[in-house]
């Protein structure tokens, strides 16, 4: 629909004039509309640039950044947000510098570093320990993937590796405690056949979310032979760290349960995500079952970019944000001739059961990767070229 107006305009020459009316106050997003907020601290870095690997600690107090200059060094940051200026920086170890993800243990007490080692087609990554003046401790076995389970003080290891028979599959998850990356008792493993059919508990296993300690999927009914009849399997979650089914629900609408793998493929590893809805016309919140909660947005929703819609969840437990941009040449802005200046909208919710409400609107005159939580948002300024990270941290408060 925006490439149709645009393109009506262009065959008049209006375009030209959308495209270089000067960009200020005057002409807002939605004149009248939510009023962007204003960064607490503005913190460029002393040399080389801000990787886009950053994250908060628990309750918000540092924030943890890598900044490099993408060759000769690697340095972990620690910054105090509520100084908005580094506290400590040291050298990443050389061998762990290409950092996947950082999780903070609070407190300034230090950080864990998911590290990603091996072929690009075949990555494998290992956890390390550093502790707040930068010494590098305990470290896991390579691993294919690293997840963080909610409410929990664990990290997870996950591995899976074909069987003998065609279709067979070995999933091991093991769990480690966070801030000593020490084994909590023994790995947990999953064989599945064919189908991902578990023996033990009767399970069919579909996806992975909540950092690999759920996994989603069907409960198998048992034969009745009275009627002759299996009943219909029933939608399930398996806690894959007991082995037992922590809940299972009859599948009320089968076409919206095949619908839901479609987009649990579209976002692995995920429990509740942020989609389009089926007409393209709002945002939905959509949990790991296939269940939809339409937002109520702030402003129309033709004023946003869809392609723009991003999303995190945690880091607080029940925590979930996403973040949605104003396109500055939405409808309304070609109809008045004038572009919209580019806004970043921020929502959040605290409970699924919640409705999710406008946390904040940046203003963003260039691309940029955000993390929310504990009352904050960060966000990382990137290049406008190809050039990995950025040159400044904004820091703001929610509302």
């Amino acid at each position: 629909m925006i490439r149709t107006a645009v393109g009506a305009l262009a065959s008049t020459g209006a375009l030209m004039l959308v495209l270089t009316t000067p960009v200020g106050p005057a002409v807002a997003a939605g004149k009248g509309g939510p009023k962007p907020l204003e960064p607490e601290h503005e913190i460029k870095p002393a040399e080389g640039y801000f990787d886009e690997t950053f994250a908060l600690e628990p309750g918000g107090a540092r924030l943890y950044a890598v900044r490099t200059d993408g060759a000769t060094f690697a340095k972990l940051e620690i910054i105090d947000l509520a100084a908005g200026k580094t506290a400590s920086s040291f050298d990443l170890p050389k061998t762990q510098s290409s950092i996947e993800r950082l999780e903070p243990l609070g407190a300034g007490k230090g950080v864990v570093l998911i590290t990603r080692e091996g072929s690009a087609e075949a990555p494998r990554f290992v956890a390390t320990l550093v502790d707040g003046a930068g010494k590098a401790g305990a470290k896991t076995p390579s691993a294919a993937a690293f997840g963080r389970p909610s409410n929990t003080d664990l990290l997870l290891a996950f591995d899976h590796r074909d069987g003998a028979r065609e279709g067979d599959t070995t999933y091991t998850i093991t769990p480690y405690k966070l801030d000593t990356l020490a084994p909590v008792g023994k790995p947990r493993v999953y064989k599945t056949t064919s189908g991902g059919e578990l023996k033990t508990p009767p399970f069919r296993l579909l996806d992975f979310n909540d950092g690999y300690a759920r996994a989603v999927g069907e409960h198998p009914r048992a034969y009745d032979k009275k009627t002759d009849v299996r009943q219909p399997a029933r939608t399930a979650i398996l806690d894959t760290l007991t082995g037992k089914i922590a809940r299972e629900a009859e599948i009320g609408d089968v076409m919206a349960w095949f619908e839901a793998a479609k987009l649990r493929a579209r976002h692995p590893g995920r429990a509740v995500f942020a989609d389009l809805n089926p007409s393209d016309s709002g945002v939905d919140v959509v949990d790991a079952m296939g269940n939809r909660k339409a937002v109520e947005l702030a402003v129309p929703f033709g004023l946003y970019d869809a392609k723009s819609l991003t999303d995190q969840e945690g880091p607080e437990a029940d925590a979930f944000f996403f973040g949605i941009s104003v396109d500055p040449l939405n409808p309304e802005a070609v109809k008045r001739q004038k572009p919209d200046l580019p806004m970043l909208d921020l929502y959040g919710m605290g409970k699924a059961d919640a409705p999710a409400t406008l946390r904040g609107r940046i203003f963003t005159p260039r691309n940029v990767t955000w993390r929310a939580g504990y009352g904050k948002v960060v966000v990382l300024k990137r290049f406008k070229s190809f050039t990995p990270g950025g040159d400044e941290l904004d820091v703001y408060k929610l509302r």
